[in-house]
């Protein structure tokens, strides 16, 4: 996605492929819709100044909303990495198999699938920790503290383990009650999206895959791979174990295709829900008690 020349320091950015000049795919206009969300979220970020005065003005810690929209901004470059990523392994994906080159389209079309998937999950993590910041400043929503293990608002810039939140059910469950305590439907409204998100089986499925690649055993990509079970077979009659040998490996390593269809799904689950929560945040900081933006 190209950019005009700027007069003053770039706040936002958007790319259409991490491949280098023109070899990814062409950026269409649904492409220029997509890329809104991303960079609509980092343009978040260029506002921290007033922001930062206008939380102060309310009692707010100093740092709490430069911190909030750089978490904010952050998710927005977060989820244009995702979208890059994906689009690359489109162009895996789309790219005709040869046997002399199957190998090598399934596993860098995986891996650009699966970075995808990393930083689509890396921009759901900070997106709940904007939401739980703009909650957690309503003064009936201190009952979260005991949740999360929180003692008041959250520190800005804080790095420690507590502070920064993991996007899962659990979390989003304590965030959404605490905003339904509120009794302002704003903040509910908020959280509404994450909780959706969660929930969904195209978000638990890139979860899950990235799980596996992150801490617990990889599937390989290449045919020939080790299995991600145990090979032995259990005789329960006789009570032996037995371990087939042969010439040809059965391994089916994971499908690009499919792959790619999975995280496709996650993201756009995760733009979806990060599109609402943009689009909500005006109201609910105002039902919180620091409107920064004009509401409808």
């Amino acid at each position: 996605m190209s950019e005009p020349e700027s007069k003053g320091p770039v706040v936002a950015a958007v790319v259409g492929t991490l491949l280098p000049g023109d070899v990814g795919k062409p950026f269409t206009d649904a492409d220029r819709i997509r890329a809104m969300v991303s960079h609509d979220w980092q343009m978040l970020g260029a506002q921290y100044e007033w922001a930062e005065i206008h939380g102060v003005s309310k009692g707010l810690p100093h740092g709490y909303f430069a911190d909030l929209l750089g978490r904010a901004a952050a998710a927005g470059e977060q989820l244009g990495l995702a979208f890059a990523a994906l689009r690359d392994a489109e162009v895996w994906r789309d790219t005709a198999t040869e046997p002399a080159t199957a190998n090598h389209r399934n596993i860098a079309g995986r891996a650009v699938a699966e970075a995808s998937g990393l930083w689509a999950v890396s921009a759901g993590h900070a997106v709940v920790n904007v939401v739980a910041r703009v909650v957690r400043i309503h003064s009936k929503a201190a009952g979260l503290d005991v949740k999360l293990s929180w003692t008041g608002l959250p520190a800005p810039f804080d790095s420690g383990r507590l502070a920064n939140l993991s996007l899962n059910p659990e979390t989003v469950k304590y965030i959404l009650a605490a905003a339904r305590q509120t009794g302002t439907v704003a903040l509910a409204d908020l959280v509404e999206p994450l909780d959706d998100l969660v929930k969904s089986a195209a978000w638990a499925a890139l979860a899950a895959r990235r799980d596996a690649g992150y801490h617990r055993l990889r599937p390989q990509s290449i045919e020939g791979g080790v299995p991600s079970v145990n090979p032995w077979a259990t005789d329960q009659a006789a009570g032996t174990l037995t371990l087939s040998v042969s010439t040809f490996s059965d391994y089916v390593p994971p499908v690009l295709e499919e792959v790619v269809t999975e995280t496709h799904a996650g993201y756009e689950a995760l733009s979806s829900a990060m599109r609402d929560v943009h689009d909500r945040l005006p109201e609910a900081l105002r039902a919180a008690g620091v409107p920064i933006w004009r509401t409808p």
